[in-house]
């Protein structure tokens, strides 16, 4: 069965922080061609996924490893 978008397109944000780790979500949006407000909603929906993103104190994200 596909995955819907929302599922795809999480899974690219997560990708991206994985390839960009350290990088703000407005870095992050524009290379996904977002706006940063999206990147930023989408986090707890990425987390619900076990797709989890950490934001360090100067809004940095960084990747942990997938929930199996």
């Amino acid at each position: 069965m596909a995955r819907k978008p929302q599922e795809e397109r999480l899974e690219r944000i997560y990708e991206t922080v994985e390839e960009h780790p350290g990088k703000k979500a407005g870095f992050l949006a524009r290379m996904l061609g977002l706006e940063r407000s999206e990147i930023t909603r989408a986090l707890p929906a990425m987390e619900e996924r076990g797709l989890l993103v950490s934001e360090d104190e100067h809004g940095c994200l960084w990747p942990f490893a997938k929930r199996k």
